[in-house]
């Protein structure tokens, strides 16, 4: 296998390092990546000597932003040229809702790598020896197959329920929960606002279900301020943690002053870039760029997952050094109205600051011709305060037009793209 996977072990070591070091440290896995995938991979070296550039002029970050990105679009047509020889065992696809889907190898050792940043996740989460954790499928995704081993690695005990994510499957969590009270679930998001909408008007009550979980830790929708209140209040659990990540390779968690998931620097590099290409500034949105810091598996250098990202600004209150990083939307997930890139995150956040719409189901409607500078949306439910709502999202988007579609007692279960297209759907509009 690779000659430099066991070199990239996370440590707990490199959260205390300064940023001077951390750089430094960071630099030097970056290089010997590099140094892998062009003796390895024909697609990095016909692609880096394309454009001049070689992993020996690689002596700084600064350096390393001269290496080319890369796209999936990139990957599929390399086919075979891009796969490390050393692949590994397990092959699985990536998203299809972002274009083709990439096939992408797994190795025990990768896994390896990051089920240590995982048991690190859980532990900011409030993750405790002796705990039950009720956990998402395994096989849900990849980051998800690192769960029980962490959880059994920091002394807890795992507990699962038939199914997946999907709505029909709420009554096999629901029965879990009941029969196994947990102290700590890791889900998704939608599900559980799937689960609270269900169970609205019903005999369920899931706040008596959930009694005794100290903390949920969710994934596949970006938590708003509200959002995040929301969900703890109706389900009254102790707190809500979100993770982060990409099937490429990146990984992000919260700590308990939720400023935004840490990025765990130890395995991946993450870059957030302009339409140019640049490196933006924190606080500033772009483009994430992704590079796995280790070379088990399949290899990724500066692959740009089209996702909308920024770094937050300044110093997290806790004690970890590693950089924070919001992910805000796919591509599936965002809409372009005019020359603006708005994504279901924006909306839901200028939706809920009237109280009367946070847990509402958002979805965006994405227009035959974005140029017109038309922001469609539609929510669940009765219209609430309409006027009000299209100049907020007028103000707060610099959108010229906004419609809302107000969807009555029609339900749109929850999931992750959160855009439909108009040309397929006929709604009235407002």
């Amino acid at each position: 296998m690779s000659d430099t996977t066991s070199s990239c072990a996370p440590t707990e070591a490199l959260e205390t390092l300064s940023g001077a070091q951390l750089t430094a440290w960071q630099t030097g896995r970056l290089r010997e990546v590099s140094r892998y995938a062009y003796r390895e991979v024909p697609f990095y070296r016909q692609l880096w000597d394309k454009a001049g550039v070689e992993p020996g002029m690689l002596g700084s970050l600064e350096d390393f932003a001269r290496f080319p990105t890369i796209s999936k679009h990139d990957l599929v047509q390399a086919g075979d040229e891009w796969t490390n020889p050393h692949q590994g065992s397990v092959a699985f696809s990536t998203r299809g809702t972002s274009g083709a889907p990439l096939l992408v190898w797994l190795s025990r050792e990768e896994e390896e790598a990051y089920i240590l940043p995982t048991m690190r996740g859980f532990r900011w989460a409030g993750f405790q020896p002796g705990m039950t954790a009720l956990l998402m499928s395994p096989v849900w995704h990849r980051l998800a197959a690192c769960e029980a081993h962490a959880i059994a690695r920091l002394g807890g005990r795992c507990a699962f329920f038939w199914g997946s994510m999907g709505i029909e499957y709420t009554d096999s969590f629901l029965q879990t929960l009941a029969s196994e009270r947990p102290e700590f679930i890791t889900t998704t998001a939608p599900f559980l606002l799937s689960l609270i909408r269900r169970s609205t008007g019903a005999a369920i009550r899931p706040h008596e279900l959930f009694k005794g979980v100290r903390s949920v830790v969710v994934v596949g929708l970006p938590l708003t301020p509200r959002m995040r209140e929301f969900l703890r209040d109706r389900l009254q659990v102790g707190d809500v943690f979100e993770r982060g990540g990409t099937q490429e390779g990146a990984a992000t968690d919260e700590c308990r002053e939720h400023t935004a998931p840490h990025v765990h620097e130890d395995v991946c590099y993450l870059e957030v870039l302009d339409d140019a290409g640049v490196q933006v500034a924190p606080g500033i949105r772009g483009r994430l760029i992704v590079t796995k810091l280790g070379t088990a598996g399949s290899i990724f250098v500066r692959y740009d997952t089209g996702d909308v990202a920024a770094f937050a600004p300044g110093q997290c209150p806790c004690e970890c050094g590693f950089r924070r990083l919001k992910i805000f939307g796919r591509p599936e997930s965002s809409v372009l109205v005019g020359d603006r890139l708005i994504t279901a995150y924006d909306v839901r956040l200028c939706i809920e600051e009237d109280p009367a719409l946070v847990g509402r189901n958002v979805l965006l409607i994405r227009e035959a011709n974005p140029r017109a500078g038309l922001l469609t949306v539609a929510i669940e439910g009765e219209a609430h305060d309409p006027a009000l709502l299209q100049a907020r999202l007028r103000e707060r988007l610099k959108v010229p037009t906004a419609h809302l579609v107000w969807l009555g007692d029609l339900r749109v279960n929850w999931g992750f793209r959160q855009v439909l297209d108009g040309r397929e759907i006929q709604l009235p509009r407002s």
